[in-house]
C-alpha cells in the first residue's frame, strides 16, 4: 500500500538528510573528500531545514515530482557507482520500496559511507557531484529554480556538461572583445592591446548568472611608444548568462549619450582613451558591448606604466622558490580554465604573460607574482600548416606550459637550448625544435643542482613535457581538461598548500625592478626613489661584523685576545667559528683545486643519492634539519619550513650577521631537497648570559615541536653548560644526530663545548679541510687522542653563487657535514632501499653514522683528522653500462657499502 505523498514522504525525506548529513561530515575530516563532502553536509542541511518547514505547515508541500527526484538522486548516491535498482513497477508516486539502500541506511552505513567517499574522490565523477550540489542548492532554495531543470540525473558517467567552470562566459567575452578591439582612427586599423586579468579571472557579479572580467585596455594609439610611455584603461566587464539587458532610450541621460547603449569600435576607442583615472564598467549583451558608466577610482595598478612581460621579469630579477610555485600554479590554473576558448588560439608563453605594476600599502611602485596578465591576441587565427601532423608533442598548449615552469625554475631562455639541426632553411626553429629543448634541458642534472625545486614540481614539468596522461583524450577536450586539473593543477596546489598556504590566499612580497635594466621599457624606470625588494637585489653583507679576517695565527689571536667575550673568564662565550677570506686571498692549497671542484665532485654522487619520481612512495619523507644559530634573512624564508626567534620572540625574519643565512644556502647546496627549520639563539656575533640557555630551549624545540632528523649548530662556547649538554642528551635518546663546530682558534683554546662531547659520541664535531681534503693547522684545534673519529670535511675557501667572499671556518664544515648525513638518511628512505641496508635503524645514531663517513674516508687520514671526502662511497666505474644500469649498480653498491659498515660496528 502506497504512502501519501504529503507529510509522510516529507519526514521520510527529512530523515534520510540527516543521516546523509551526518556520514559527509565525518568524511569531511578526510584527505581527499574534505572540499566535496564540506559542501554535501552544508547542502544537506539546507534541504533538511527546508523540509523542516514544510512538515510544520499543514497543506504546503515540497513538490511531489521534486521531492521524488530528490530521493531518486540520493538513492543512486549511496549506490554509487552502480544504477539505481528501484522497481519499474511502482509508478511516480512516493513509495518507501522504491529507495532500499534509504531503507537500510542505518543498517547498511559503512557500505554507504564507501560509497559517498568513492563517489567523493573518483575524478570522473568531477560533473556529477557539481550536478548533486546543484540540485540540492536548488531544493534548499525552491522560488529560484525554474520548473523542469533545477534536478539533474546522478550518473556514475561523464556527463558532457560544463557546471564547474565558466566556459560560456569566457568565450561570449572574447566574442565580444574580438569584435571591438580594432581601432579604425587616422592612423588606420591597429588591433588593440588588452591584458586580461587571470587571478580571480571570473568573479561572480552582482546579478544572478553574471561574471565579471577585469580587462586593461592600451589607450589610442595602442602600442608603446619609444620613450615607453602608456596610458591603460582600467575595466570591469559583466558578462550574463541571460542576457535581458534594458537599453537607454534616446532621452535618457542627457549627460552621457552613450551610457547604457550599445557602443560601436569608434566610440569604444574613445572611451578607452578618455584616462579619467576611474574604472570603466562594460556590460555584454546579445546586442553587443553596453556602456554602464564609470566605476570605483583605479587606485591600485599603476595606470601610466608599461607591462612587463614574464620574459623580461626573468631577465632583471631572481623569484623565491615560493614565487615560482605560485605564478606557476596561477599559470595553469588559467591554462586550466581557457583552454577550450579562443583567448588561447595560440600557446601561451613567456612573452605573452604580462605583469602590471601596482601600488600596495607601503609599496609605492611594485610587480606581485600572483598578479599575472594575459596580453590578448585578438584577430589572431591560429595557423595550420603541414608541419603541425608532425608534432612530437600533441598538446602544444601544455608543452607551452611546461615550457614556461622549466623557464622560470631554472632561470634558463628556451631558445638558447635550440639546436642547429632544429632550424628549417629560413633560419626559424622547426615545429620540434623547442620540445627537443625541453626535454634537454629537463634531462640536465647539473642544471637541478643549484636549485632548491620540489620534487613534485618536477613531476609536474615532466608531465607538461611527456604528456602520456592526456594522449587518451586526444578527441575529448572535457577529459583532457579534468586531466589536466587532475596531474597539474591539483598537484601544484596541494604542493603550495603544504609547504606555506592556500596558494589563492596566499601573501608574497613585491618584486622591483632594477630602473636600470636595458631589458624594461623606459617608462618602467621612471621611479627613481624606491628601495629594491626583489630577494637577489640585496647581497648578503660580503663581511659579517664577526667574521675576523683572516690575517696570520699570530695577528688572529691578538685579535681575539682583546675581543670583549673574553674580559669575563667566567662568562660563556660565542666563539666566532668562522672566517670570511676576501677574495684576494688565495687557498693554502698549491693545486690549484677549489671549492667549485670540490662541488663538483659531490655532484656525481649526488646524482645517484638523488630519488627519481618512482623510487618515492607514501612512505618516503625528506630529511629534517634544524639550524640554531643567528636566523635567516626574509629574502629566504621562502627556503625554509620553520622559524623561531628565541632571543626576541617575535616573528619576524631576521639575522644580523648573515651567518644563519649562509648555513641554509649551503645546506641546501649539499642537499636541496631537506626540510630546514631556523632557530635563532643569537642576536650577534657574540653570546649574552641567555644564549647557552636560549640553545637549550632550541634544542628541545628542535626535538619535540619540529621533530627534525638533525641538528646543526656551527658554533662553540668557551664553558660548558649542563642544560645545554642535558637538552643535547634528549636528542641523542630521541636518535637525532647532532653535528656542532670545533672552533676556529688553534690550540689557544680546547675544543669548543659543546662540540668536545664527540669524545663520548654523543654528537658529532666537524673540523675543517680545503678542497684537496687535507686538515690545515692554521685554526683547526688538534684532534683528540681520546676519540676514535675526528671528522674533518670542507670548510675553507668555499664560493657560493653571488656572495663576493669566500667562506672558511669549522662551521661550514659542520653544515657540509650535517648535509651530507641528511643525504645518507634521505637515501635509506627510498622505497628501492629500505629493504636492502641491513640495520638501517642505526643510521641514527652517532656510532651508525660515523662508520658509514668512514667509507667515505679510507686512508685520508691527515695528522689524527678524519678527511671525509663523501664520493668515496661510489664504486669504481662501471665500464660498458648504458646510464640507467650504472646508477643502478652504483646505488646497489652504496647499500651493500652502507650495510657492512653498520654490521661491522658490532665487531669494533
Amino acid at each position: 500500500m502506497n504512502i501519501p505523498a504529503s507529510h509522510s514522504s516529507t519526514s521520510f525525506a527529512c530523515s534520510v538528510a540527516q543521516q546523509l548529513r551526518d556520514i559527509a561530515r565525518e568524511l569531511a575530516k578526510e584527505t581527499g573528500t574534505k572540499a566535496f563532502c564540506s559542501a554535501l553536509a552544508a547542502e544537506l542541511a539546507n534541504v533538511q531545514q527546508h523540509l523542516g518547514d514544510l512538515g510544520e505547515e499543514p497543506g504546503k508541500t515540497a513538490g511531489e515530482s521534486r521531492l521524488l527526484k530528490l530521493l531518486d538522486n540520493l538513492e543512486r548516491l549511496c549506490q554509487w557507482p552502480a544504477r539505481s535498482s528501484s522497481p519499474s513497477c511502482l509508478g511516480i508516486t512516493f513509495d518507501r520500496r522504491r529507495y532500499p539502500t534509504l531503507i537500510r541506511l542505518i543498517k547498511t552505513r559503512q557500505v554507504v559511507k564507501k560509497a559517498i567517499k568513492d563517489f567523493a574522490s573518483e575524478p570522473r565523477a568531477k560533473r556529477d557531484r557539481v550536478s548533486l550540489l546543484k540540485l540540492l542548492k536548488a531544493f534548499g532554495k525552491p522560488k529560484k529554480v525554474t520548473p523542469g531543470s533545477e534536478l539533474s540525473e546522478l550518473e556514475p558517467v561523464d556527463t558532457r556538461q560544463q557546471q564547474d567552470d565558466y566556459q560560456a562566459y569566457i568565450r561570449d567575452l572574447y566574442a565580444s572583445l574580438a569584435s571591438h578591439c580594432v581601432c579604425l582612427r587616422e592612423d588606420g586599423q591597429k588591433v588593440i592591446t588588452a591584458h586580461l586579468r587571470l587571478n580571480n579571472c571570473c568573479t561572480p557579479g552582482e546579478l544572478a548568472d553574471s561574471i565579471n572580467f577585469r580587462v586593461f585596455f592600451l589607450d589610442h594609439p595602442h602600442c608603446y611608444k619609444a620613450d615607453g610611455t602608456c596610458q591603460w584603461q582600467d575595466t570591469q566587464i559583466c558578462v550574463m548568462r541571460k542576457r535581458a539587458i534594458k537599453l537607454k532610450n534616446e532621452q535618457d541621460n542627457d549627460k552621457d549619450a552613450h551610457l547604457g547603449k550599445v557602443i560601436s569600435m569608434e566610440t569604444f576607442c574613445k572611451i578607452i582613451t578618455n584616462r579619467k583615472r576611474s574604472q570603466l564598467k562594460l556590460d555584454v549583451s546579445d546586442d553587443g558591448l553596453l556602456l554602464q558608466g564609470p566605476g570605483y577610482l583605479s587606485q591600485d595598478f599603476l595606470l601610466g606604466t608599461s607591462s612587463v612581460s614574464l620574459a623580461q621579469l626573468l631577465d632583471v630579477a631572481k623569484l623565491s622558490r615560493k614565487m615560482k610555485l605560485l605564478l606557476s600554479y596561477f599559470l595553469a590554473k588559467a591554462v586550466w580554465q581557457f583552454y577550450d576558448s579562443e583567448w588561447m588560439q595560440t600557446e601561451w608563453t613567456k612573452e605573452t604573460v604580462h605583469f602590471m605594476f601596482e601600488r600596495r600599502s607601503k609599496i609605492p611602485k611594485g610587480i606581485f607574482i600572483n598578479e599575472p596578465f594575459l596580453s590578448a591576441r585578438f584577430h589572431c587565427q591560429q595557423r595550420r600548416s603541414v608541419d603541425d601532423e608532425f608534432r612530437s608533442h600533441l598538446f602544444p598548449k601544455i608543452l607551452s606550459l611546461g615550457i614556461m615552469f622549466l623557464e622560470t625554475e631554472l632561470g634558463i631562455k628556451i631558445e638558447d637550448y635550440r639546436m642547429p639541426e632544429d632550424r628549417g632553411p629560413d633560419g626559424e626553429p622547426t615545429v620540434n625544435a623547442d620540445h627537443f629543448a625541453a626535454m634537454e634541458v629537463f634531462n640536465k642534472s647539473e642544471l637541478w643542482e643549484e636549485k632548491d625545486t620540489f620534487c613534485a614540481f618536477i613531476d609536474v614539468i615532466g608531465a607538461c613535457l611527456t604528456p602520456d596522461h592526456f594522449k587518451p583524450f586526444l578527441n575529448d577536450v572535457h577529459g583532457l581538461r579534468d586531466a589536466f586539473e587532475k596531474h597539474i593543477v591539483n598537484p601544484l596546489q596541494a604542493l603550495y598548500k603544504t609547504a606555506w598556504e592556500d596558494p589563492d590566499t596566499s601573501h608574497v612580497r613585491a618584486v622591483e625592478l632594477d630602473s636600470s635594466s636595458p631589458s624594461l621599457p623606459e617608462a618602467t624606470k621612471t621611479a627613481r626613489h624606491l628601495s629594491p625588494l626583489s630577494p637577489s637585489s640585496t647581497p648578503l653583507p660580503a663581511t659579517p661584523a664577526y667574521q675576523t679576517p683572516y690575517y696570520s695565527p699570530a695577528t688572529h689571536l691578538a685579535a681575539m685576545m682583546h675581543a670583549p667575550s673574553f674580559c669575563h673568564p667566567m662568562q660563556s662565550a660565542v666563539f666566532p667559528s668562522c672566517t670570511s677570506l676576501p677574495d684576494a686571498i688565495t687557498s693554502t692549497s698549491n693545486s690549484g683545486i677549489t671549492s667549485d671542484d670540490w662541488f663538483r665532485e659531490l655532484d656525481k654522487l649526488k646524482v645517484v643519492l638523488r630519488p627519481k619520481p618512482k623510487e618515492k612512495d607514501g612512505a618516503y619523507q625528506p630529511v629534517k634539519i634544524a639550524i640554531l644559530d643567528t636566523g635567516v634573512k626574509e629574502d629566504y624564508a621562502d627556503s625554509v619550513k620553520g622559524f623561531k626567534d628565541f632571543v626576541s620572540q617575535d616573528d619576524d625574519w631576521q639575522d644580523n650577521t648573515g651567518h644563519g643565512t649562509n648555513a641554509v644556502r649551503l645546506i641546501q647546496k649539499v642537499y636541496n631537497m631537506a626540510e630546514i627549520y631556523v632557530g635563532r639563539v643569537f642576536d650577534g656575533s657574540r653570546a649574552t648570559d641567555i644564549t647557552a640557555t636560549l640553545m637549550a630551549e632550541a634544542v628541545r624545540h628542535a626535538k619535540n615541536s619540529w621533530k627534525v632528523d638533525i641538528i646543526v649548530m656551527p658554533s662553540g662556547f668557551k664553558s660548558e653548560d649542563n642544560e645545554m649538554e642535558n637538552a643535547i642528551d634528549e636528542a641523542r635518546n630521541a636518535r637525532i644526530l647532532v653535528f656542532a663546530a670545533a672552533s676556529n682558534y688553534g690550540n689557544f683554546f680546547n675544543i669548543a663545548f659543546p662540540g668536545r662531547l664527540y669524545i663520548d659520541l654523543k654528537l658529532f664535531c666537524m673540523f675543517s679541510t680545503d678542497a684537496n681534503a687535507r686538515a690545515l693547522l692554521s685554526f683547526n684545534p688538534s684532534p683528540s687522542s681520546k676519540a676514535r673519529y675526528n671528522f674533518a670535511i670542507l670548510g675553507e675557501n668555499i664560493k657560493l653563487p653571488s656572495l663576493e667572499t669566500l667562506l672558511s671556518g669549522t662551521s661550514f664544515a659542520t653544515m657540509i657535514g650535517g648535509a651530507i648525513a641528511g643525504r645518507i638518511l634521505d637515501f635509506s628512505r627510498h622505497k628501492d632501499n629500505r629493504e636492502r641496508i641491513r640495520r638501517i635503524d642505526k643510521l641514527h645514531t652517532v656510532e651508525g653514522m660515523s662508520a658509514v663517513f668512514e667509507t667515505m674516508v679510507e686512508s685520508a687520514v691527515d695528522n689524527r683528522y678524519h678527511c671525509i671526502s663523501p664520493w668515496k662511497i661510489l664504486p669504481l666505474e662501471f665500464n660498458g653500462c648504458e646510464p640507467t644500469q650504472k646508477r643502478l649498480r652504483e646505488r646497489a653498491h652504496i647499500c651493500e657499502t652502507i650495510s657492512r659498515a653498520l654490521e661491522d660496528m658490532r665487531r669494533r
